[in-house]
């Protein structure tokens, strides 16, 4: 067949031809990182063992230090498109190679980085409209040691400046992906607290404070913090784990500044997970939050939350 037939099939038929070649061309993991993210994008996530470690394709972005010249220094979705050798043929075939790549990617990691302050800005264009238009779910990863990925963001605002500039204001969902040690704080894991974020987190080192729910209907694994950051919780559930809670409404906290800042950058935003991992000795044990918007309440199940290890709000004076 050649490639002119190829491109005058309907897209839904090239779509399942593309995916059938990749799931027996690219079956075995790759040991090189950069490759298997490729590979796993070519296959599809939903199309991959149970147990194997979702990567998602990479896009390094970096910075000036004054922030005014931001500049894309790798897009793996591109190399994804090269990759293809379909995409050699002609325009038209690298089209809907591309076209192909962009429907496989519902998830991109974002490496965003910021100019020293002795170094100059290199000569790549400079990013002045959106990379990607199609990914809903965004990872943001972020880190103490340099191998694991960049320092990450000074505010929840530049977090969702930089996300609305590189993805647009469809994105649904964030996913922050970070590394940490154990003996770093939540200010350091995330940005700095507003005043309203370190205020409420000394209260509730002392008082959690809760308005608990009486409602017998009421899910008891379910919990909610309102705009005003006041958490509704069932009693008992509170008591099962208060010092786990506490943690779990820190976070929270957290997330609200991503929430307060996206109102009109990123209007569709539904949910914001964390995937922390803490290096503890030897381990790296990892703690999972998934919360979940809707109109401003910011919903969590307790099924959805897992700590593999309990960091202090702000570093002791």
């Amino acid at each position: 067949m050649s490639a002119t037939t190829f491109t005058q099939f309907p897209r839904e038929l090239r779509d399942m031809i593309w995916s059938a070649a990749t799931a027996v061309q690219y079956q075995q993991y790759c040991t090189a990182p950069c490759v298997e993210r490729r590979r796993q994008a070519f296959v599809g996530y939903d199309n991959l063992p149970h147990d194997t470690e979702r990567q998602p394709l990479r896009v390094y972005v970096h910075d000036s230090n004054n922030r005014d010249k931001m500049r894309l220094s790798m897009n793996e979705c591109q190399t994804l498109v090269n990759c293809l050798p379909m995409a050699t043929v002609c325009s038209e075939a690298r089209s809907h190679a591309a076209n192909f790549c962009r429907a496989q990617v519902k998830v991109m990691d974002l490496f965003y980085a910021i100019d020293a302050l002795d170094e100059l800005s290199d000569i790549r264009d400079e990013i002045l409209e959106h990379v990607f238009v199609q990914p809903t779910t965004v990872m943001v990863t972020n880190a103490k040691r340099k191998v694991d990925g960049p320092v990450g963001f000074e505010s929840a605002e530049l977090l969702v400046d930089v996300v609305n500039r590189i993805f647009g204001s469809c994105v649904e969902r964030i996913i922050l992906n970070s590394w940490f040690d154990s003996i770093d704080t939540l200010e350091q894991i995330h940005w700095p607290h507003t005043i309203q974020t370190r205020k409420l987190m000394r209260i509730q080192i002392d008082d959690m404070d809760p308005i608990f729910i009486h409602d017998p209907s009421h899910d008891h694994s379910t919990m909610f913090m309102t705009p005003e950051r006041a958490l509704h919780v069932k009693e008992e559930l509170l008591y099962e784990d208060e010092y786990e809670m506490r943690q779990l409404s820190w976070h929270r906290l957290k997330f609200y500044e991503i929430l307060d800042a996206s109102t009109k950058k990123l209007p569709r935003l539904q949910s914001i997970e964390l995937e922390l991992h803490t290096y503890c000795w030897d381990e790296v044990l990892l703690t999972r939050i998934k919360a979940t918007n809707k109109d401003g309440v910011l919903w969590v199940n307790w099924s959805d939350v897992h700590f593999g290890f309990n960091h202090d709000s702000v570093e002791v004076d």
